[in-house]
């Protein structure tokens, strides 16, 4: 079982520090274990217990109270309050911590029923923007910081990666006017869920795709430079200055035919390009599909 610092169970539950040792002063809030020199350590079932108290407390619920709670009853608390609240905030929270809980503990059951109540309250869009990202995110954290193995990451996103693939297969896309989109990673990337969720939302728009997928040679890109594609890709932040010149550069030059889209979070495009075009948000996208006939 992982082991976590105040600072990053903080980090996780959205608590500050200060709160957390008050609380645990006063409420008997969790019991860490200590080292030898007094640290804090705190286990996988007490993160997913301070996560739900987090989410609990923000709306309204008091922690004098919530720490008299069985797991059980934690529970049935946080599924009433996805029943009840009418604040999106609110439910986005609720479901971020019934899947990193599922993610933590390997619950394919609870990943399973989550999931689909969460896309059936929120539909795709809403649940890839307010709630997945932020899943990730949080377990990202948590990786980085090795306090979970690989099999954890690799747990939420083949789940995600195989919960997308079935969305994409039952869009029946009607024949439209459009341009092919070529969508791909560069060389050495292989976070392809964002890629996937794009290549859904193609589908939903009517648009014809080809996808390359992960780790895809800038060479190999030519083979399909003749002006009727469309290509996009992600341009992960960890990736150099460097990197990110070269690559657009290559596609500046010798896709000059075509339109090119690279989505980043960061403005790693510092240059000025004369068919490559950047991609902030999945709002962005959309108003772009809308509004043209690429």
């Amino acid at each position: 079982m992982a082991s976590y610092s105040i600072h990053q169970f903080s980090q996780i539950t959205g608590l500050n520090k200060i709160l957390i040792r008050t609380w645990e002063n006063r409420y008997n809030f969790l019991t860490p274990k200590r080292t030898a020199t007094n640290i804090r350590l705190y286990d996988d079932n007490m993160l997913n217990k301070g996560i739900k108290y987090a989410v609990l407390v923000e709306n309204g619920h008091k922690i004098s109270k919530l720490v008299t709670y069985n797991d059980e009853d934690l529970n049935n608390l946080i599924e009433k309050e996805l029943e009840t609240s009418k604040n999106n905030d609110t439910k986005y929270n609720l479901y971020i911590s019934k899947f990193i809980e599922a993610t933590l503990c390997f619950n394919q059951k609870l990943f399973n029923h989550t999931y689909t109540l969460c896309l059936k309250e929120l539909g795709i869009i809403a649940f890839y923007r307010s709630v997945l990202i932020k899943t990730m995110n949080k377990i990202s954290i948590l990786y980085l910081n090795a306090d979970i193995t690989s099999a954890n990451e690799h747990f939420l996103s083949e789940n995600i990666r195989i919960k997308i693939g079935s969305e994409i297969e039952k869009e029946q896309s009607k024949k439209g006017d459009y341009a092919e989109w070529v969508l791909f990673l560069p060389e050495n990337e292989y976070h392809d869920i964002g890629l996937l969720f794009t290549y859904l939302i193609l589908k939903k728009y009517n648009r014809k795709v080809i996808y390359l997928g992960q780790n895809t040679t800038r060479e190999s890109l030519l083979q399909l430079n003749n002006g009727n594609q469309t290509f996009l890709c992600f341009l992960n932040t960890k990736r150099t200055q460097e990197f990110s010149e070269k690559l657009c550069s290559f596609l500046n030059n010798n896709l000059a035919k075509s339109d090119v889209y690279v989505v980043e979070k960061e403005q790693l495009l510092r240059k000025d390009y004369t068919n490559i075009r950047s991609i902030r948000s999945i709002e962005n996208f959309i108003v772009l599909l809308e509004e043209s006939r690429i």
